[in-house]
């Protein structure tokens, strides 16, 4: 079965523990501080039924950061307003919290009413359903219950039980997530975290990451609502036996994952909704605490403007200092440094971006749109369906629906997503770049891969798509390597026809026709740039070979030298340098480089001073 997990909500001394204590005879307020002061200062834990857990929740202003560690867990919250006291500060910021962090469903509770009159509550409910306009609360049950006497508390109790029957989780996700909000060791066992799993499922035996530390730890047993289970999902209350990790390294705050997924960052791109009912405004490079999970994390706020004024909303970086593990569309808290007023909301918009304004201020809040602007802008180095998901922290099957309604294409043997206009731009933008290469240089019909990567930027497997598209529409020719417009051919001048065949003339007059390019600006008296041109073009047509950056060697006597080496190995199983110096007729000065050329060519393997047989040497 399902379980759900309630939060009480409410200024200070409203009669949240009471309520909770009427429901399920339990009384959260544990420290000695709780109840030598009367007042919730952590949170509480209390059971309603086998598979309904209520969080009780601090009240006052200072214990805010529990509070929010709290209502990051909940699926239903429970807004409790003291019938004398009607709607306090307190009561706001927390209806603002709950609003903020998509809790599913809402009932909210006037309590105390043997305090007040018939006329004074009535009074109190039409104002709560004003402030409850556009929340989750708006047209939500409104309760009257007396904790002491009882009254209201059994139609309460139904009330949640019919909102638990409507609540369904969807399993958006298949990675486990899990914000811990307490800590503990257990005699024999040793460290215990709880918290409420938002996401995916778990096993006992599971590796897990501990973040935002990326440590490694194993899950060496689970209990849910005090039972051990051998897995919990999505929804449940969990508590996660853990081995391979020092306690310490363990608070309130940490979030528990399969090992890999979540990221660790220190900087996010995000959007901000400013409280309506805040006094505060933001300016750039304000110092906020920013309440995510259940953590709580300084940070400063990179504004694109003079202020974010109240009831405003705006694309936002926020700059943490200290690392925090969030994923995409994470809802967040931003309160004052100090004094402590909650003050915005927020939405993990990206986390891994460039700080560019223009891409910033365009980022769209909405989940489907703001995926259509991100597979453009990663055009250039397009990610697979995969990717997409552990981006996005949603299973693989949720990002084909989505992709499916962007009309995105995907390319099956790799997987990678794209639009049609962004395929097309960088078609055109390869194109031109091959003709603009060939046409500026006199001495070059071809380009390489390398070439189109680092100049246009884009990955290597994203230019490889795109070039066979290009020669399957018969746009390039492709061979050894090299990528050319088809039928385009060189147009030399006169002069540099005469320098090619004085060239080849001093390569052919040398020693076994092995030359160093020294020896040819030396004889030729052509300038070295004009030189490395022209060899440059000799190797592409395939009239000489460049063994490395100062040899070179005719194309005939080097394949002479390849089918001598092959007729050696025929008979012998080794081929030390004395014997390829005999065969070669080379001085070591020139057999050294020669083989070590074979080497990278795999034509031959070095063993300690011999070569064998490569894997290449025999294949025509």
């Amino acid at each position: 079965m399902k379980q759900v997990v309630i939060g009480t909500a409410g200024h200070i001394d409203h009669g949240k523990t009471a309520l909770v204590e009427a429901l399920t005879g339990t009384n959260t307020d544990t420290l000695a501080q709780e109840k030598q002061r009367g007042i919730t200062i952590d949170l509480g834990f209390a059971y309603l039924n086998e598979n309904i857990t209520i969080v009780d929740v601090p009240g006052h202003k200072k214990f805010i950061r529990n509070m929010v560690a709290g209502a990051s867990t909940i699926h239903i919250g429970l807004l409790v307003i003291a019938a004398d006291d009607g709607i306090m500060p307190q009561t706001i910021e927390h209806l603002h919290i709950l609003n903020s962090l998509s809790v599913y469903k809402g009932i909210t509770v006037i309590t105390k009413i043997d305090l007040a009159d018939e006329d004074w509550i009535d009074l109190v409910v039409s104002e709560v359903k004003e402030i409850e306009k556009n929340t989750i609360f708006q047209d939500s049950p409104i309760l009257k219950v007396d904790s002491i006497s009882m009254e209201g508390v059994n139609d309460l109790k139904h009330t949640i039980l019919s909102f638990v029957n409507t609540i369904k989780f969807e399993q958006k996700s298949e990675y486990f997530k899990m914000h811990v909000d307490r800590v503990f060791s257990k005699k024999g066992y040793g460290p215990v975290v709880t918290g409420t799993v938002k996401s995916g499922t778990l096993k006992v035996g599971d590796s897990v990451e501990i973040l935002p530390e990326k440590l490694t730890a194993n899950v060496r047993g689970i209990q849910t609502h005090g039972g051990s289970v051998q897995k919990v999902k999505n929804g449940d209350r969990a508590a996660l036996n853990l081995t391979k990790v020092d306690i310490k390294l363990l608070n309130r705050g940490t979030t528990i994952s399969n090992p890999g997924l979540i990221p660790v960052t220190d900087k996010l791109l995000a959007n901000l909704s400013m409280s309506p009912y805040t006094s505060w405004f933001l300016e750039n490079n304000q110092r906020v605490r920013i309440n995510i999970g259940t953590a709580e994390i300084l940070a400063r706020v990179r504004i694109f403007g003079k202020k974010i004024m109240k009831n405003q909303t705006s694309n936002v970086i926020i700059l943490f200092e200290r690392p925090v593990g969030v994923t995409i569309d994470d809802q967040f808290v931003v309160r004052s440094y100090s004094p402590l007023d909650t003050i915005a909301s927020g939405i993990v918009l990206e986390t891994e971006f460039e700080e560019d304004r223009k891409f910033i201020k365009k980022c769209p809040v909405d989940t489907l749109e703001r995926l259509r602007y991100m597979i453009s802008n990663f055009s250039h180095k397009p990610k697979t369906i995969e990717e997409w998901s552990k981006k996005y922290f949603i299973s693989f099957n949720e990002m084909k629906e989505k992709l499916k309604l962007l009309d995105a294409r995907v390319i099956s043997d790799n997987g990678f997503v794209y639009f049609n206009h962004d395929f097309e731009y960088w078609e055109k933008e390869t194109l031109s770049y091959i003709e603009e290469k060939c046409k500026d240089n006199s001495f070059h019909n071809y380009v390489e891969l390398n070439n189109i990567v680092q100049s246009l930027g884009i990955s290597e497997k994203w230019a490889k798509h795109i070039i066979e598209r290009l020669i399957k529409s018969n746009m390039l020719a492709f061979k050894s390597g090299r990528i050319s417009l088809v039928n385009q051919s060189l147009d030399l001048t006169d002069k540099i026809k005469i320098d090619l065949k004085k060239i080849t003339n001093i390569i052919e007059n040398s020693d076994s026709n092995i030359i160093s390019i020294k020896e040819i600006i030396d004889i030729s008296k052509l300038t070295p740039r004009k030189i490395k041109e022209m060899i440059f073009l000799l190797n592409s047509q395939n009239r000489i070979i460049q063994i490395n950056e100062s040899l070179i060697i005719d194309n005939n006597a080097f394949n002479n030298l390849l089918s001598s080496i092959r007729e050696h190995f025929i008979n012998c199983k080794t081929l030390s340098i004395s014997d390829f110096k005999n065969i070669s007729r080379l001085t070591r000065k020139n057999a050294i480089p020669i083989l070590e050329y074979f080497d990278s060519r795999k034509f031959t393997k070095r063993e300690g001073n011999n070569r064998q047989a490569g894997e290449t040497l025999f294949v025509k």
